[in-house]
Formats: C-alpha cells, sequence, structure tokens
C-alpha cells in the first residue's frame, strides 16, 4: 500500500541541511528552506523593530500552507530543521494522516565548528544567528534527536564535521532498530547515549 513520504532533514547550524539535502534524497520533491524563505520575507521588508518577528511569521505561514496542501493531495513533503525545539509536531500530524516518517540527521562535531559555518554563511549573504542561539540548538538538537529516533519509521546519520567533504554515514535505524553501522563517531556517544547504546547491543 502507497504511503506519501515525510523526510525531516535535521541538524545544527551550519551542519549542511540545505546543501547536503538533494544529495542525501533525491526525490521528486525540494525541502522546504525556512531560513531561505525567512531571508527572503526579511530582506523585502521595511527597516522596522518588527522586521524579524514579521519574517519569521511570514515564512511560518508559508511552511503551513504548503503542510495543509502536502496533505490533503497525500504527496511527499520535505523540510529542514534544528531539530531543537517541539521537533515532533509536524511529524506527528503527519503520522497521524498515514505518512511514512523519515529523518535524515547531519551530525556536526563541535559547536565552534558550527559558529565557524554560520560566520562563513553570513559573509556570503546568509542570515546571522547568535552564538548563544548556535549554541542551545547544538545541544537541544542531539538530545531530542536521542529522545525522540524511534518515532521515525527511518533515520540516517551523517557526519558532516569535515568542511567542503562529504557527508558520512554513520547508523541507519529503522523502526528503533539498528539495521546499519558504518562509524560511529567518539563526539557522538555522549551527545546521543540511548543510540550509542542500541549500537553496542
Amino acid at each position: 500500500m502507497y504511503r506519501p513520504i515525510l523526510l525531516v532533514i535535521a541538524g545544527c547550524n551550519g551542519s549542511g541541511k540545505s546543501s547536503f539535502s538533494k544529495l542525501l534524497f533525491p526525490g521528486d520533491f525540494l525541502p522546504f528552506d525556512y531560513d531561505f524563505h525567512f531571508l527572503s520575507f526579511y530582506n523585502n521588508l521595511g527597516d522596522s523593530d518588527i522586521r524579524e518577528t514579521i519574517a519569521h511569521n511570514m515564512a511560518f505561514n508559508e511552511l503551513e500552507n504548503q503542510i495543509r496542501s502536502t496533505i490533503s493531495e497525500k504527496t511527499n513533503f520535505c523540510y529542514e530543521t534544528n531539530f531543537n525545539s517541539t521537533p515532533l509536531y509536524w511529524p506527528k500530524i503527519f503520522k497521524e494522516n498515514g505518512f511514512e516518517l523519515n529523518l535524515i540527521y547531519l551530525c556536526l562535531n563541535s559547536i565552534e565548528e558550527a559558529k565557524k559555518r554560520v560566520e562563513i554563511r553570513v559573509m556570503n549573504g546568509g542570515h546571522f544567528v547568535a552564538e548563544n542561539e548556535i549554541e542551545q540548538r547544538y545541544f537541544d538538537g542531539y538530545a531530542n534527536l536521542n529522545s525522540n529516533f524511534k518515532f521515525f519509521d527511518n533515520v540516517d546519520l551523517f557526519d558532516t564535521s569535515e568542511f567542503l567533504g562529504l557527508p558520512k554515514h554513520c547508523i541507519s535505524i529503522n523502526k528503533g532498530k539498528i539495521v546499519k553501522t558504518t562509524q560511529l563517531p567518539d563526539f557522538l556517544i555522549p551527545l546521543i547515549p540511548e543510540i550509542a547504546k542500541e549500537v553496542n547491543g
């Protein structure tokens, strides 16, 4: 029986979500890039104290509209997220509507690397993220991955720590069980202890 797919591409700031999403899942749909929509709206708004808030609201409304359409038409959907806040909000809705839930998590080995990549992105015209937000999202994202990986039908972890390098496969999980392990980097073990426990049996 056909089940439409929800693909969540997750990872901290600078982990390569926008850069690698199409490479890792060359399906028939493009991921919803929240940061791209936010920046587009932000750049088209006039200067004001609430410019950033308005841009966030507009990007979120666009995401909601696309999700409603996707669920109604039972078509595949993909979005990018830091996985740091209410990570199961959308997946639960998709699951209730009969979607297969797939998660790709891009793993970065340090907060320092995340900050460096955000700085490079800003220099190239991307949007700024405060250092304290980068730090919080880094730890919260891994904590939510560690707590919620069994909610998804399929989970794949890739290490994107090598700057300008290709993602390296770490683990594949099907319905909460490890089905393939290429290599679990040492930096991941304290960040995702429940998954590491599954790997070690």
